[in-house]
């Protein structure tokens, strides 16, 4: 396999197609050398970690719109350029949360009992004497039978939730595959949704690294789409287990009791006997941040109106001036890697060989570190309508050790992109693992998932696990090793020893399986069962 793999490497970088069990969508090919320069360029310390609404950002746009012009790509947006502003409102908040509870008043700590993921965008709000609510897992899911607001109103309440979803009977949800209902964001939504004052999800920093990441994030600046405040809670945000098992019990209450209940079915909402008075301080500012899309246009008048859209995100997390040392989130895997792989696609895909049927189009999103925030915005205000896209392939995170003789994808048995990622890999020989990559959480982790949301069928691939000429296990330990020391930290950035043959094999993997889609006759669909499907 070794020595196919050598094969395949010197055709690809000769512009030859390989012999394939299928025909070739095209014969323009990716180059590591190519990607190499992208990754180098946005993670430099010129760019000052890609944070939205900075120079940084400025310089990111500005070169990715650059390289999409010079590729021969148009500008994606109708209005003749490269990008799509995206409205943003910019905070730096500490938030003081001052607990009443059995006739005790007590403080939980900001950074070290809690964190917030988003405030309200004031310079100052606040709420005094809030009913604190224990709302089990903090789901509503009418396709299983389970309400945990059944009979309960936490208007202008603070609602205290569990993370994730039951999974002890496995005849409730999707047994242990998770589903959209056990993200913080589904809870988020339905607590505002509900006129809730705020909302903390109960997280264990021992068993994940959840409140560490949002920690990082709470002491810098947090963004959010710049919209009417009508329905945003005061704060959302993580407990940790500690500090909400304490304010429980000062309640009155047993944490692990109402933990016991809340995976039950028909399990209630709880009011404690507890209050919250809840103050906001921030700093706020108001700013443009862009998508940068470029497009091909379809070459079939029948499905040109139709749209295949690649994505990968741009930002990091820009610059932590408090820091000792290095002060530069360079966000070299996270991902000016998937950025710089959904270049080189742009540019094979701009060959005359190349032309799709379908139109293509490649979007660089904003703030997907903030909460996905420019996806969102996208599918909130498509350039191209969503009724016409056909397809999201997602880049985040690229593979920099070398190649894979297998791929995965996330989101597994959800839609028939399945079978067109299966078919691509085929093509390059390689396996396609049938199998899902974890309980179903990374699906859930970056820009498809507003794109699956909307009901375009999404994907999020990664390469597999068996790396060509090195020892078994060696993917895994450097995935593990870079989310141990390098993810969210100011280490993320380009290392001596990276081999980026496999970041090109895998972005000629996601071209093939994007020129099969655009040139196909039938579209792709959700699998029955999956619960995009019902939205």
């Amino acid at each position: 396999m070794a020595k196919l793999r050598g094969l395949l490497a010197l055709s690809l970088s000769l512009g030859v197609w390989p012999a394939s069990p299928a025909a070739d969508p095209t014969s323009e090919f990716i180059q590591a050398h190519h990607i190499a320069d992208h990754i180098n360029r946005l993670a430099s310390d010129e760019f000052e970690g890609r944070a939205p609404g900075t120079r940084g950002e400025t310089l990111t746009i500005n070169y990715l719109a650059a390289q999409f012009k010079s590729f021969g790509l148009a500008p994606g947006n109708p209005d003749g350029t490269y990008f799509q502003k995206v409205p943003m409102v910019g905070y730096l908040s500490r938030p003081r949360i001052e607990v009443e509870a059995g006739g005790h008043k007590s403080e939980l700590q900001f950074l070290e009992d809690f964190v917030h993921d988003a405030v309200a965008l004031r310079r100052s709000a606040s709420v005094k004497g809030a009913g604190i609510v224990f709302a089990g897992y903090g789901i509503v899911a009418p396709e299983y039978s389970w309400d945990d607001y059944q009979g309960i109103d936490v208007r202008n309440r603070l609602v205290i939730v569990l993370s994730g979803e039951p999974t002890a009977d496995p005849a409730l949800f999707n047994g242990a595959r998770r589903t959209y209902h056990s993200t913080r964001e589904a809870k988020f939504e339905l607590a505002a949704a509900r006129g809730a004052a705020g909302i903390l999800v109960v997280t264990d920093p021992a068993k994940s690294g959840a409140f560490s990441i949002f920690k990082t994030f709470a002491e810098m600046e947090g963004c959010s789409i710049d919209s009417n405040e009508s329905g945003r809670t005061l704060i959302t945000g993580l407990i940790t287990v500690d500090a909400a098992r304490r304010l429980i019990q000062q309640a009155g209450a047993d944490f692990d009791r109402l933990e016991a209940e809340a995976a039950r079915p028909n399990a209630r909402a709880v009011q404690l006997n507890a209050r919250a008075d809840i103050a906001i301080r921030s700093r706020i500012r108001r700013f443009d941040s862009h998508n940068v899309v470029a497009r091909i246009e379809g070459s079939d008048p029948r499905l040109r109106d139709e749209t295949v859209v690649y994505s990968a995100h741009w930002d990091h997390l820009g610059r932590n001036p408090n820091l000792q040392g290095d002060q530069i989130y360079n966000g070299a895997i996270d991902d000016a890697a998937g950025t710089a792989q959904m270049l080189e696609i742009a540019r094979a895909f701009a060959a005359p060989t190349a032309k799709p049927r379908r139109s293509v189009l490649f979007i660089a999103t904003t703030a997907e570190e903030k909460g996905y925030l420019g996806s969102h915005y996208y599918v909130q205000h498509p350039l191209y309508p969503l009724a016409t896209t056909v397809a999201n392939f997602n880049l985040d995170g690229g593979n920099v050790w070398g190649m894979t003789t297998d791929v995965i994808t996330t989101g597994y048995g959800l839609s028939t992109l399945d079978e067109t990622l299966a078919q691509a890999a085929r093509m390059q020989n390689r396996k396609f693992l049938e199998e899902a990559i974890d309980d179903g959480g990374l699906y859930f982790s970056s820009d498809q998932i507003e794109f699956a949301k909307a009901g375009v069928p999404a994907t999020f691939p990664f390469s597999g696990f068996q790396y060509v000429g090195k020892p078994e296990g060696f993917g895994d330990q450097q995935w593990s090793a870079y989310s141990e020391h390098d993810y969210h930290q100011v280490s993320d950035e380009v290392k001596a020893d990276w081999d980026l043959s496999g970041a090109a094999e895998d972005a000629s993997w996601l071209m093939i399986a994007g020129k099969l889609v655009a040139d196909a006759e039938e579209k792709p669909q959700w699998k029955a069962g999956s619960e995009f499907r019902r939205r």
